[in-house]
């Protein structure tokens, strides 16, 4: 075995053990080489993906390509890339050249499928959805993501197929999950309340299982770890803190899922004045669950606020004119001090709904990356932390937070929608309420088709025939009975 070889088995060695700041350094090194191995590219790629420096990742799967052009995963690899910066036809574009050179390719199928979702591209999603159920037909999150776009092709006859493959095939759990969503979607329509319910809770345990160790872990940090830390969230030396990022202006949206975030998101990000969107980055809980620190009260600023730093200016922050960004990743109301102190010009936007009705309309949605979604007991613990420490913060800082009800904001558009832009130093633009007439607006939360048929009034009486489920709640959780 060569020098280049122990070197590349050295580097592997330490990337399977996450060590991925040290294998960077090898492979570097390694393609100083005019002799290197071209898939050292691919594993810088990888690399930088792990770091979530897209940046970097972006440049080295071009080189690979320009190496191996006719590699359909890497095509599809930078489309996914492409997409996270909002490239959308960029990403378009990649995608079909991966599905040309492998016309087989599910995974690019799937993905460019959920491309044409997310800008509300019914027709083409629909096909591409097609398509994958022809190549995997027992594949159920395809008939998930298919139904969300087309619901009227989950027909009575696909219900029946889709109850015997739960029923005869070994799935993995997050198909298990999807076909059980499926079932309670049908039974919902019918009017078939308890079935629902117990189809729901069959999806929610197989999608909690699927990656069951990560869940676990997830969900005792949202519910027992940062409720209990967020007052004391601080930086060890707080002298640390980059000037660069202090002067910047963002507007975090945060909140509880299906409360009317991506409503708010979709209207700031359509006035005049083109706002940079990085939708959901989770970048500041990624910063700090990814630093070592002392404690929650010591907080390395420097470590935290370089990876800040370099995520925002792969993000295109570093490029602005004015500073002004939107963020929507709806936990930040647990960071509210930390950002403060590294954002001291930050605004946040709390939305909310019915408390009761936002229970139901979180556990009726198949959000699989949230961990303490998947079962009422969990998502009314969560629900009760988030209205314990928003009202903690909009007492600290009532000048930083505005507070956006989707009620009225539905039935009063153009009155909260101003106050929204007043709230945000914007200058207001009426064509904000017409956002579902644009082209490029992409989403992919579960409200992405939703926003394409604009704003209209809430239906209050909704979730009524749910509220026998919270009745054994009503003790532990004063809120219920507001």
């Amino acid at each position: 075995m060569n020098n280049q070889d122990v070197k590349i088995k050295k580097a592997f060695g330490l990337f399977n053990n996450k060590k991925f700041e040290e294998s960077k350094l090898i492979f570097l090194d390694l393609i100083k080489n005019k002799q290197f191995d071209k898939k050292i590219y691919y594993m810088l790629y990888e690399i930088y993906l792990q770091l979530n420096d897209n940046k970097n990742a972006k440049k080295y799967i071009i080189s690979f390509l320009e190496f191996d052009n006719k590699n359909y995963v890497a095509l599809n690899q930078l489309a996914n890339l492409y997409l996270k910066e909002g490239a959308i036809k960029l990403a378009e574009e990649n995608y079909i050249k991966a599905i040309n050179l492998k016309k087989d390719y599910l995974i690019a199928i799937t993905n460019l499928a959920v491309l044409y979702q997310g800008i509300g591209d019914k027709d083409n999603a629909e096909k591409y959805y097609l398509e994958g159920i022809n190549l995997s037909p027992y594949d159920l999150s395809i008939y998930y993501n298919l139904s969300r776009v087309s619901p009227n092709l989950i027909n009575d006859k696909k219900i029946e197929f889709i109850s015997k493959v739960l029923k005869k095939k070994k799935l993995e759990p997050f198909n298990m999950s999807a076909g059980f969503f499926l079932l309670a979607e049908h039974n919902k329509r019918k009017k078939n309340i308890d079935e629902e319910i117990k189809n729901l809770k069959l999806a929610h345990k197989y999608a909690f299982e699927d990656k069951i160790n990560i869940n676990q872990q997830s969900k005792n940090y949202w519910l027992n770890i940062i409720p209990k830390n967020y007052k004391n969230i601080n930086f060890q030396f707080e002298k640390d803190i980059n000037e660069n990022l202090k002067n910047l202006e963002p507007i975090f949206i945060v909140g509880l899922p299906r409360s009317g975030s991506t409503v708010v998101e979709a209207i700031l990000s359509s006035g005049k004045k083109k706002i940079l969107n990085l939708g959901e980055t989770n970048l500041i809980n990624w910063s700090v669950i990814t630093t070592p620190n002392k404690t929650m009260s010591l907080l390395n600023a420097k470590l935290i606020c370089n990876k800040l730093e370099m995520t925002l200016d792969n993000l295109g922050v570093s490029n602005l004119k004015d500073n002004i960004f939107i963020e929507k990743s709806l936990e930040n109301f647990f960071y509210i001090e930390l950002i403060l102190k590294i954002f001291p010009k930050a605004k946040f936007i709390n939305t909310y709904r019915n408390v009761s009705d936002n229970v139901f309309a979180i556990f009726q949605q198949f959000l699989s990356k949230i961990s303490w979604s998947h079962s009422l007991e969990d998502i009314l613990e969560y629900t009760n932390n988030y209205l314990t420490v928003i009202n903690f913060f909009k007492k600290k800082y009532p000048n930083k937070i505005l507070s956006v009800k989707l009620e009225d904001l539905t039935s009063n558009r153009e009155e909260l929608a101003k106050n929204i832009y007043k709230f945000c130093g914007l200058e207001w633009d009426k064509k904000a309420l017409e956002f579902y007439k644009r082209k490029d607006l992409f989403s992919s939360t579960a409200s992405n088709l939703q926003i394409r048929n604009g704003l209209h009034n809430h239906d209050k009486n909704k979730y009524k025939p749910y509220y026998y489920l919270l009745k054994n709640f009503k003790d532990k959780y004063e809120w219920l009975n507001q």
